[in-house]
């Protein structure tokens, strides 16, 4: 970089933060990390430090610092005990089962008509006994 710019960016004097938070984001980040709430850390900074905020002020501070980092990977949960229903079985009963519920056929029940149609008559509204 030129000298003249180097020497022009050292004679700027670097501006405070401009959130009352600023100085506190450590203890906030460790605070949210630990499970608290946003009012938990409202409640906190009013009790141990003495600074009055809102709970959509914390809210607005993380999320503005949390916007440009890279999205955490979601994972799935560990694998605890095996269900009641499969304990016990080996992959392949449970899979016959599986097959034997998807070769059963599947009851299709009518559904109740509202209406009656004919062409030379009027659409009639077909009574609750099913009757026209």
């Amino acid at each position: 970089m030129d000298p003249t710019l180097v020497s022009l960016l050292d004679s700027i004097a670097q501006k405070p933060p401009r959130s009352k938070l600023e100085t506190h984001r450590e203890l906030i980040r460790q605070l949210r990390r630990k499970g608290c709430t946003y009012r938990d850390i409202v409640r906190i900074l009013h009790e141990r430090v003495g600074l009055d905020v809102a709970v959509s002020t914390i809210h607005s501070f993380i999320k503005v610092r949390a916007k440009h980092r890279k999205q955490v990977q979601y994972e799935l949960p560990p694998l605890g005990p095996q269900s009641p229903v499969t304990a016990g079985m080996n992959p392949e009963d449970v899979a016959s089962r599986i097959a034997a519920l998807k070769a059963k056929p599947v009851e299709h029940k009518a559904k109740p008509k509202h209406f009656h149609f004919e062409e030379s008559e009027p659409l009639k509204l077909v009574g609750q006994g099913g009757s026209r």
